[in-house]
């Protein structure tokens, strides 16, 4: 409701009728707690999901991107805490890893697929390209919290952060297949049109 500084375990415990030392007990730090229920959101929101397309391909990234987009447009506080969170030069190194985890999760496949193929370039390493694409992802929803970036946009911002880093670091198959996308979003967006029409996502 408040973000991440204005939650407070005081009223917490009076919203739940649960004395302070249980909740301290049974969750350490209030990080801890913050952690836990990003990581439950994310996991609820992606079980609500009927998927269309393979989590390995880039049509089942640009998927649930999509999903992700239409579902946090609807929660800018929530949006706004994990990106505070992630920014953070404080926030506890676990607490970080949870505001991760929900883009991480949906790139890994694809990338590994990537690297499996033999699609991403010499010197590439998987785990640093994920984290990278995951960085900028972050930044592009920084920009959306100030409002920077308008919410019609917000989808295209993040696609383009992706696909532009990737067609650095991708070959062959790979990297044909994400210059058409990319050449897609930068013109008529037709193939975006697809995936979200089969997806059921008018907006």
């Amino acid at each position: 409701e408040r973000g991440y500084d204005g939650f407070g375990i005081r009223e917490l415990c009076e919203r739940a009728s649960v004395a302070p030392q249980t909740v301290y007990k049974a969750f350490e730090s209030k990080e801890r707690i913050i952690a836990l229920a990003i990581r439950h959101h994310f996991q609820l929101f992606t079980k609500q999901q009927a998927y269309h397309f393979d989590k390995a391909s880039l049509e089942g990234v640009i998927e649930r991107l999509i999903r992700s987009d239409r579902n946090m447009t609807n929660m800018r506080e929530f949006v706004g805490a994990i990106v505070a969170i992630h920014f953070s030069n404080t926030s506890d190194e676990d607490l970080k890893l949870a505001t991760r985890a929900n883009i991480t999760s949906t790139l890994r496949p694809w990338v590994v697929a990537l690297r499996e193929g033999g699609y991403l370039r010499s010197g590439v390493n998987p785990v640093d390209f994920t984290n990278s694409i995951v960085a900028l992802l972050f930044y592009v929803s920084l920009e959306w919290c100030r409002g920077a970036i308008s919410d019609e946009d917000f989808i295209f911002r993040k696609l383009e952060a992706l696909l532009i880093y990737s067609a650095g670091a991708c070959r062959g198959a790979g990297l044909k297949q994400v210059n058409m996308y990319l050449s897609d979003l930068m013109g008529r967006r037709a193939k975006f049109d697809e995936i979200r029409q089969a997806i059921g996502d008018t907006s």
